[in-house]
């Protein structure tokens, strides 16, 4: 992993001034280079003018809101990593922006220090893709988990006819034994079901295939299930119910990013053994 400086740059965009002036002089004891906007249109003009290696970012302002500047942000710094600061209301645009790339969701009010770890880990965490677009191929390995049958009866075809190879199993039990037999290239696992719940099963599903990638079901969405979600390392989530294009769209990116880290997992491998053996 790369090494990260001690002083990193993060701007703080929030139309709140007293939580500006609360956040600030603790992130700077924290070793954090800090600048402040009040709202998206300054933060904005901000990074036109200053390099920063982390933005945090209120959800509900404004003017220009949070998810607007956020979509701004990816669009002139695709590789800035930006955290959104959000409330039980704004949940709905967490879910939407989730697949954009996201690097985590804290949920106000926010103690410094974690605020402090979550910005160095998004740092830490930064990653540059590099798939081409079109490199997407039409056969996709899904684990659909999910003990409601009517859903998955419906969704299955219908996925099926778009390219995408489907197994459902009903119960966590039964896709931790499908996974270790066989290789998937993404998981879509419902958060509340009898025997695992989804989160749970995450974790667990990546401790088997630490290359899967999965996607989070959820009827019910809270801003927990997106935080722990994003810890356990969730690619995406969607919320029911889902139109079937939407679910391939995230599908597809999903696998994308698998592709990619593949890609560079085999570059580094290749790198090594070349390195040991320069003639």
């Amino acid at each position: 992993m790369t090494a990260i400086p001690h002083e990193l740059r993060l701007l703080l965009v929030d139309d709140e001034v007293e939580f500006l002036a609360a956040m600030t002089p603790g992130l700077i004891r924290r070793g954090f280079e800090v600048r402040v906007a009040e709202n998206g249109h300054a933060a904005l003009d901000l990074l036109r003018t200053e390099t920063v290696d982390v933005v945090v970012l209120d959800v509900k302002m404004p003017g220009i809101d949070g998810v607007e500047t956020f979509h701004e942000i990816k669009r002139v710094a695709p590789g800035l990593p930006v955290i959104l600061l959000t409330g039980h209301g704004s949940i709905p645009q967490a879910f939407e922006t989730s697949r954009d790339g996201v690097a985590n969701y804290l949920a106000k009010p926010c103690e410094v220090q974690r605020l402090a770890d979550a910005a160095r880990q998004a740092v830490a965490d930064r990653t540059v893709d590099t798939a081409p677009s079109h490199a997407i191929p039409a056969d996709i390995r899904l684990l659909l988990v999910d003990d409601d049958r009517d859903f998955t009866e419906a969704l299955v075809p219908a996925l099926e006819r778009r390219g995408v190879r489907v197994s459902a199993p009903p119960s966590g039990a039964q896709a931790l034994e499908e996974v270790a037999l066989r290789r998937f290239d993404v998981a879509i696992v419902d958060v509340r079901m009898p025997d695992i719940d989804g989160l749970t099963l995450l974790r667990q599903l990546r401790e088997v295939d630490p290359r899967l990638e999965v996607i989070v079901l959820t009827g019910h969405p809270s801003i927990d299930d997106v935080r722990r979600g994003l810890q356990e390392g969730a690619f995406d989530y969607l919320t029911k119910p889902q139109r079937v294009e939407d679910v391939v769209s995230r599908v597809r990116a999903a696998h994308e990013r698998r592709s990619a880290r593949e890609e560079e997992r085999r570059r580094a491998e290749a790198d090594r053994i070349l390195s040991r053996h320069p003639d």
